[in-house]
């Protein structure tokens, strides 16, 4: 069986619908909502990176879908909402960095440029996002269910969206392998916090002449994602090595 037939291509926190309906629904942060269908796929996205990169993976291996419903709250620090509406709008640069987001760490580093862009033409974004002017950490919600009122706007936006539905993409599915997609999205979670933690840790022990050290990590193996970074001498696993070396130099000032 083709990676194509076995769709969703890559795991992650989400459960399908009709998988030959048009509309995708993207959950920001720790939202839950029970919706009567009309949608292929609906998940939780919480992460600026990764994260969103599974999501673009399993939405352009299906040319179905042409609507993605954003819905939920966004979230201090990530903002995965504010980093998919740029993304949408802008599109991401040279460094697969999404350009205008205020992210903390808005890099695509797993996907290749074509997703990018097919996913920009294949997709209407709608975004019901509220609020997203979020100002401080609030304390952790381990979920939050949608409001009855929240619930009816989404599926007037879905039943919108199935109303206006243009039809497939006229195009193949696009399916890649990348063995960083593959992993589970709370482990992978787990593995970029404690990365940008050492990072940043090693950023306040180093004297400030030294903090856009041009240092880069030393691959060990790219096939089991072992790297080596050479200014503390510490061997690390990490979820992805392009996006470790991307890391490194966006917190340390590189380019």
């Amino acid at each position: 069986m083709s990676a194509a037939e076995r769709w969703p291509v890559v795991p992650g926190d989400y459960s399908v619908g009709d998988a030959d309906g048009p509309v995708a629904i993207l959950i920001i942060g720790r939202g839950a909502v029970d919706l009567r269908g009309g949608f292929a796929i609906k998940g939780t996205v919480k992460t600026e990176n990764m994260g969103l990169e599974k999501v673009i993976a399993n939405i352009v291996a299906n040319p179905r879908i042409r609507f993605l419903v954003m819905c939920g709250r966004e979230e201090f620090g990530h903002f995965p909402a504010d980093a998919v509406s740029a993304l949408f709008k802008n599109g991401v640069d040279g460094q697969m960095r999404i350009v205008g987001s205020r992210s903390a760490i808005p890099f695509l580093c797993n996907l290749p440029v074509k997703a990018i862009e097919r996913l920009r033409e294949q997709v209407e974004l709608v975004d019901l996002v509220r609020p997203k002017d979020v100002r401080e950490i609030v304390a952790y919600d381990p979920e939050y269910r949608f409001e009855a009122e929240r619930t009816r706007e989404l599926e007037a936006a879905i039943g919108g969206c199935l109303s206006r539905d243009p039809g497939p993409f006229p195009g193949e599915p696009l399916v890649f392998e990348r063995e960083a997609l593959r992993a589970e999205g709370a482990h992978i979670a787990g593995q970029l916090n404690r990365l940008a933690d050492d990072f940043v840790g090693q950023m306040l022990r180093m004297p400030s002449e030294k903090l856009s050290t041009s240092a880069s990590i030393a691959v060990i193996s790219s096939e089991f994602r072992v790297i080596l970074d050479p200014v503390d001498g510490v061997v690390r696993i990490v979820p992805s090595v392009e996006f470790a070396g991307r890391l490194q130099r966006y917190l340390r000032g590189g380019q």
